[in-house]
C-alpha cells in the first residue's frame, strides 16, 4: 500500500526520471525508496507515527502512556534501522509528511533534493 505522502514523492521522482525501487524487500527493513545507483535511501516519515514534534504529531490525550511507549519503540526502531543501513554503506534522507503537505516547504524540499540527487 502506498500512502499519500509517498505518492507525492513518487510523482516528484517520476517527473524527473530518477531511477528508484519502491519499498525494496532485501533490507533489514523495508525503506520507502531506494536509489541504488546513488547508494541512497529516502524515507517518508509520517509525523504522527514517528512523533515528529510538529502540529501533526500531537500525543493523544487518552491512553497517553501507551502512546508514549509506542512512539519510543518507533523511534528506537528507526534509529536501529538507520544504523544498519549506514553499516551497509547507504546514505539516508528522511522526509517528513508535514513538509510534503505545505506547498512552500515542498517546493523548497524538491528544489534542494533535485540538486542533491543530480550531484550524488
Amino acid at each position: 500500500m502506498i500512502t499519500k505522502p509517498e505518492k507525492i514523492f513518487k510523482k516528484f521522482l517520476d517527473e524527473r526520471n530518477f531511477n528508484y525501487i519502491f519499498q525494496p524487500r532485501n533490507f533489514p527493513y523495508r525503506p520507502d525508496f531506494l536509489m541504488n545507483d546513488k547508494g541512497l535511501i529516502l524515507n517518508i516519515n509520517g509525523c504522527f507515527w514517528h512523533n515528529h514534534g510538529c502540529v501533526n504529531s500531537k500525543i493523544p490525550e487518552k491512553n497517553t502512556n501507551y502512546w508514549l511507549s509506542v512512539f519510543e519503540k518507533n523511534k528506537a526502531r528507526d534509529y536501529e534501522n538507520t544504523r544498519k543501513l549506514k553499516i551497509l554503506g547507504y546514505k539516508i534522507i528522511n522526509i517528513w509528511e508535514c513538509v510534503l503537505r505545505d506547498d512552500k516547504s515542498k517546493k523548497r524540499l524538491f528544489n534542494n533534493l533535485e540538486k542533491i540527487l543530480q550531484t550524488v
